[in-house]
């Protein structure tokens, strides 16, 4: 049994998973493979889950998933999976401390970090390097990772994969991963897919904009938080459009209260880490357990947590 495990919440997750995808296909492997994506509340459970029940395991692949404090478990649950003769493959390109990466690499097989890269970059150099369809899935992956928007049907898959987010897109991104895989980058089911996602987007994003909520915090700035039944990075995308003069933006998802902030003021993966998630320098995610009030305003509790915890970690 393979198991790959990937960041369910952009292109370069999901699009790394695809290129996992295809080389095990054209290497006709007879082994069973499953597919699962995380975020960063649930990658533990997935992997404690995946140990304790694939008995047959025989590679653990993880793809674009960080690694922050709460994840020490895995060490323990990697070392079980060794014993078992489980090989571990783990590709990331987020930030991590050389004695997190060197403790990880003794205890699985393969350990790959390139924060020059994004992680389907990283798989398509491992697996496929000379492969036309893996090549440009990374291409695609890294313009929507590093914001470079130079391939409009970039955008408009990860903006297919925000609209099916959390549990009741999970067979919709599985079909994705699908058609990523075998080349079908203009197939009629992304049609479909962007016919209804656009008046998600026109109504989310309209909510959006009505929900923003500017904080100034003194010795800082302004910082716009947001929400909506939308990803947050897609939020805080919208608020920087909207006020691009403040100095961070933070969107939190009704669907599943994930919340992003994303600023080149502020050390966003500290910041997130600090509430128990992770990502990247200049935008990161994390959860917070009472974010509204009864009256579904943002609670005074977290507002203050946000400015005290900013004003922590700005640069």
């Amino acid at each position: 049994m393979i198991v790959s495990i990937t960041h369910e919440h952009d292109l370069d997750g999901l699009g790394s998973q695809a290129i996992i995808k295809r080389y095990f296909d054209m290497t006709a492997s007879k082994e069973e493979m499953t597919f699962f994506d995380a975020n960063y509340s649930n990658f533990v459970e997935i992997i404690k889950n995946v140990i304790s029940s694939e008995k047959n395991l025989t590679k653990l692949i993880i793809s674009d998933i960080g690694f922050n404090k709460s994840f020490r478990v895995l060490f323990n649950l990697f070392k079980s999976a060794k014993a078992r003769k489980c090989q571990v493959l783990w590709f990331d390109h987020h930030i991590v401390d050389d004695s997190i990466k060197d403790r990880i690499s003794n205890f699985i097989e393969i350990y790959i970090n390139d924060t020059l890269k994004c992680a389907a970059e990283i798989i398509k150099d491992y697996f496929l390097p000379n492969d036309l369809v893996a090549i440009k899935i990374a291409e695609f992956a890294r313009d929507t990772d590093f914001k470079t928007d130079k391939f409009e049907l970039a955008s408009k898959i990860q903006s297919i994969i925000g609209y099916n987010l959390g549990s009741k897109g999970f067979q919709n991104r599985r079909i994705l991963v699908d058609k990523l895989s075998e080349g079908k980058f203009t197939d009629p089911w992304f049609d479909s897919q962007t016919q209804e996602l656009e008046k998600w987007l026109k109504k989310e994003t309209e909510k959006t904009i009505e929900n923003a909520k500017k904080i100034h915090i003194e010795n800082f700035g302004d910082v716009y938080i947001s929400y909506a039944q939308i990803g947050g990075g897609r939020i805080t995308q919208i608020l920087n459009k909207e006020f691009p003069n403040s100095k961070a933006y933070i969107g939190i998802d009704l669907r599943y209260n994930e919340i992003i902030i994303h600023s080149d003021f502020v050390q966003c993966r500290e910041f997130a880490m600090y509430f128990g998630g992770g990502g990247h320098e200049d935008r990161a995610g994390f959860t917070y357990p009472n974010t509204f009030a009864d009256n579904n305003e943002l609670s005074k509790h977290f507002i203050t947590d946000i400015t005290k915890i900013i004003l922590k970690f700005r640069k």
